[in-house]
């Protein structure tokens, strides 16, 4: 039996991204920026404390998280359980990702200047 993968055709595709148990999307509204839209994901998943992406998000979605994934969670009451809490998280946009990151690139140019 042979299946075909159907592919969303549809635009603002969203692209979900995590870091430990903390999640973000990005998101695309045409062909051109998927591509940057995935490797946005790739990227934030490993370095995201190198944009706010909170300052930089147009809405947020929500989410559950394992909060004491590992440790036991220090609220009276949990009696040791691991508890899933509500979360949101940022939607990006790729145009607002890309324009910090040539602004980042101006600052650095602007107090590194090279000889």
């Amino acid at each position: 039996m042979k299946t075909k993968k159907r592919i969303r055709k549809f635009f603002p595709l969203d692209f979900y991204g995590a870091d430990r148990g903390w999640r973000f999307v990005i998101r695309a509204y045409s062909t051109s920026e998927v591509f940057d839209a995935l490797m946005w994901r790739s990227y934030l998943s490993v370095r995201r404390k190198d944009f706010n992406l909170l300052h930089l998000a147009i809405e947020t979605f929500s989410y559950e998280s394992d909060y004491s994934e590992g440790h036991v969670a220090e609220i009276s009451g949990s009696h040791g359980a691991l508890m899933r809490v509500k979360m949101l998280g940022p939607v990006v946009e790729v145009n607002a990702l890309n324009n910090a990151y040539l602004e980042k690139q101006r600052e650095c140019a602007e107090l590194c200047p090279v000889v």
